[in-house]
């Protein structure tokens, strides 16, 4: 079912791409957890696996009553302590802020996205521009800086949202 937005637009899916595979992030969870010392619990794999087939961006408390509705004895805390895990194996990201600060997530994919988020509807779009990461990558050498990671939001009103009379 397609959502209309207030803006007439229709309501897009977040990634362009797949989550990633159970086999490929079941394998690279696996070498994280054995590379740190730490075991491969059920538990663990089951929010992964929840939070890993998310097609769109997820706050740790939805994800906490999402995984407790399945898996009941699952406590909130694990779920925390998992979503932590998952992000350091570079399985889920934390992409931006969403309403009153609370940390948005999204499954780690390999094309690299920025987010527009509107403020009418709160709905998150993504999207890659090449010329602009050329843009941040000149100014970086430029400065003599070396990425390590970033996050490009932008926060906009929309010019199309059906203004009432």
């Amino acid at each position: 079912m397609v959502k209309i937005l207030p803006c007439g637009r229709k309501q897009t899916p977040d990634h362009s791409q797949a989550s990633p595979s159970a086999e490929s992030w079941k394998k690279k969870l696996g070498e994280f957890l054995k590379k740190r010392g730490l075991r491969a619990t059920r538990p663990r794999e089951q929010v992964a696996l929840i939070a890993l087939s998310r097609n769109t961006h997820f706050d740790i408390q939805t994800l906490v009553k999402e995984v407790h509705s399945r898996y009941p004895e699952i406590s909130p805390a694990t779920v925390y302590r998992s979503v932590s895990t998952l992000c350091e194996a570079g399985l889920l990201t934390e992409t931006l802020q969403g309403n009153g600060g609370i940390a948005l997530y999204e499954a780690a994919l390999e094309e690299h996205h920025d987010h527009l988020v509107c403020l009418d509807c709160n709905e998150i779009f993504e999207f890659h521009d090449s010329s602009l990461e050329k843009a941040q990558n000149q100014v970086m050498k430029k400065m003599r800086f070396q990425q390590v990671q970033h996050k490009h939001v932008i926060y906009a009103h929309c010019l199309d949202l059906k203004k009432p009379n």
